[in-house]
């Protein structure tokens, strides 16, 4: 990727306070810690030896240390011996990045560490700006993720009461989880479920409680090593695109189903929606019940199937 003048300018002036910080490395070293090479650390670092404050003369200029390549430093580093603050869009995407991290943690160390990680950033910008952020709605939180994220780690089977708006009903699911992973701050868990023989898909707080089983317990005859390699949920040839245009009112069905939504268009009328799902009855039940305007434009199947359950409900209504 081609290096803008903007990117040079923030590692130049993440240089002087690094280096002050850590006076006596090598330009390699340097060039290291920075993503960079020795070539482009020295030119950065012959172009800031001419910089300084207004004035110009060699009172005002950054004093650098750097003719010998294997031991730099900065003697006088002006106004640029702190690191530069975060910009507020990169302080609102650290904190949002530590939250989700935090809901996949798996271990009270890591959660620790990650939790004293946000305490520094408040005590810098203040609780009145972290509040601003709303992050306490940004993930769906389920008090069964570190054990299912325990079960993926150790390859162990998992039996699970889940809790299936499909079906309108609780069930007992026996499933191998393959990978746990968060969309718009909702978590789903990718399992194979041993009772379809087929990977399906799990809204995480929707799994009421969940256990793991031991050898004895864990299902016989499955390939447990093919279906650890089943990494990637979009590889199942039961998902599916589908097409929507709705009115106005899209922007709601935007909002309610924003996991499945994969991108969405406004239009005069209203919301051109594309959506990624599994098909199924869910999905004709989920149409069929909204209160707006939706028309399927593909797949033609799914568009048959709901306008074949309408004409006759309409029916048994007349």
């Amino acid at each position: 990727m081609t290096e803008t003048a903007l990117d040079r300018v923030a590692r130049a002036l993440d240089l002087i306070p690094f280096i002050t910080a850590h006076p006596g490395l090598s330009v390699i070293e340097i060039a290291e810690r920075f993503n960079s090479t020795p070539t482009q650390i020295s030119k950065d670092l012959s172009l800031l030896h001419m910089c300084g404050l207004p004035g110009y003369s060699h009172l005002e200029l950054l004093d650098i240390d750097y003719e010998d390549p294997n031991y730099v430093a900065v003697t006088d580093p002006q106004v640029l011996d702190s690191p530069r603050s975060l910009t507020q869009l990169e302080a609102v995407t650290l904190i949002l990045g530590l939250q989700s991290l935090t809901e996949l943690a798996s271990t009270e160390e890591e959660r620790s560490t990650i939790a004293k990680l946000q305490e520094r950033i408040m005590a810098k910008y203040g609780a009145a700006f972290i509040k601003s952020i709303q992050i306490a709605d940004a993930i769906v939180d389920s008090p069964n993720n570190a054990m299912i994220s325990r079960a993926i780690t150790t390859e162990s089977w998992l039996d699970m009461r889940y809790n299936s708006v499909s079906s309108d009903s609780i069930t007992h699911r026996t499933a191998f989880p393959l990978d746990l992973e968060y969309q718009s701050g909702v978590g789903y868990l990718y399992a194979y479920e041993e009772a379809t023989e087929s990977t399906k898909t799990f809204r995480i707080d929707r799994i009421l409680d969940v256990r793991i089983l031991d050898a004895v317990e864990a299902p016989a005859g499955v390939d447990v090593a093919h279906l650890s390699r089943t990494k990637d949920r979009w590889e199942d040839s039961n998902v599916s695109s589908v097409e929507i245009e709705t009115g106005p009112e899209g922007f709601f069905f935007i909002e309610r189903h924003n996991e499945i939504v994969i991108s969405h268009q406004k239009t005069a009328t209203g919301y051109l929606i594309s959506l990624r799902v599994i098909p199924g009855e869910w999905l004709v039940r989920t149409l069929l019940s909204w209160p707006g305007k939706v028309a399927i434009l593909e797949p033609i199947e799914l568009a048959n199937e709901v306008d074949k359950r309408l004409k006759r409900n309409l029916t048994n209504n007349a």
